[in-house]
């Protein structure tokens, strides 16, 4: 049995010149994740040869910190478990969901689904009516976690993570109103 099922986690936002050295070991572990997966499943050889996608993809870190931003942490004790994240985007109505991640260690706990709810929570505190997100089309546990708050498929949107290094036709993209 998981561990995690029996002992509290907490849900906490981080802000501040720290944050983004706080949560770089879990978007590395993220990154690496899906690249592993980019290679089983889809037989990808190299989805970033010259390391841009990957730069673009720790910068967008910032992102997460300014106005109307959230970055949220999932804490075991003091073992970092999960991150998620929004981002406003050019529409001020819309966040981006980014970055819902929880280590292996740590799934079947019900941490995603509370970062989710937070998330959702925090981005109707600060105005939004809507939320959008891509996800890459192996990951079937997020796509059912995301339709089971009522996100729906739409088409790819301009500005998508996937799109802008190629994967759009890897990437699933939901939207949910607030």
């Amino acid at each position: 049995m998981n561990v995690l099922r029996r002992i509290p986690w907490r849900i906490e936002a981080l802000s501040g010149p720290d944050a983004a050295a706080i949560v770089e070991p879990l978007f590395r572990e993220y990154l690496d994740w899906i690249l592993v997966r980019f290679t089983v499943d889809l037989g990808a050889e190299s989805i970033d040869p010259d390391g841009s996608a990957e730069r673009a993809y720790f910068a967008e870190t910032q992102r997460f910190l300014g106005p109307r931003a959230r970055l949220l942490v999932a804490r075991f004790d003091d073992e970092l478990v999960g991150v998620g994240a929004f981002k406003p985007t050019d529409d001020e109505r819309t966040a981006e969901i980014k970055r819902m991640f929880v280590r292996p260690s740590a799934r079947g706990s019900g941490i995603a689904r509370a970062l989710l709810n937070r998330l959702l929570s925090d981005a109707r505190s600060e105005g939004y009516t809507r939320v959008r997100l891509e996800t890459m089309s192996f990951m079937t546990e997020a796509h059912s976690l995301y339709r089971s708050v009522g996100a729906r498929e739409i088409d790819p949107f301009e500005g998508s993570e996937a799109g802008n290094v190629g994967l759009a036709a890897a990437t699933t993209y939901l939207e949910l109103p607030l």
